[in-house]
């Protein structure tokens, strides 16, 4: 699942209407279903019917659930909710996806984080964010690599021990 994160204040958050009304007005060509409250909404959202859409889950935003290091949360700055849209790898879905968060980032003056490459993107960039126009991120999340310490175990230890007693041995019986 690939998720973009609107960090905004909750006191700005839009309508159904209006949020629609926007990304048909910034030329998008998603539908997005105007019958539920984006105040208190969760689950999947259908754009405009069940084949193409995204979930979408507002929640108050006094401490990062996920990780966005120093930097973001410097971007963030003072907003209090974080909207959620998660959706699946499909370009339909990711379309739909990236043309709301882009307008409710702007018509919040929110702060989208795009978790794929990690960039916080402004209110004034996330259009062009969402039209695969050039922006210019105003903080960057660079993920700490997920690998493990090498660690000499009793099975590592063991072969390392074989290897060194073969080639002793094809040293020995090559002389």
């Amino acid at each position: 699942m690939i998720t973009y994160h609107v960090f905004l204040d909750r006191n700005r958050l839009p309508g159904a209407a209006e949020w629609a009304r926007l990304i048909r007005d910034a030329g998008f060509d998603v539908e997005l279903n105007t019958d539920f409250e984006p105040g208190s909404h969760s689950g999947y959202l259908p754009c405009p019917d069940e084949r193409t859409g995204f979930e979408y889950y507002l929640e108050s935003f006094a401490r990062p659930t996920i990780e966005i290091g120093a930097s973001g949360a410097k971007a963030i700055g003072r907003r209090n909710s974080v909207a959620s849209l998660r959706f699946s790898g499909r370009a339909a879905d990711r379309k739909a996806a990236s043309a709301a968060a882009a307008t409710l980032t702007a018509m919040s003056d929110g702060v989208l984080f795009d978790t794929e490459p990690g960039h916080f993107i402004s209110a004034d960039a996330a259009l062009a964010w969402a039209r695969n126009e050039r922006y210019q991120p105003i903080a960057t999340y660079h993920r700490r690599a997920m690998r493990r310490k090498a660690r000499l175990t009793p099975p590592i230890i063991l072969r390392l021990l074989i290897i060194l007693f073969l080639v002793i041995a094809i040293y020995w019986l090559r002389r």
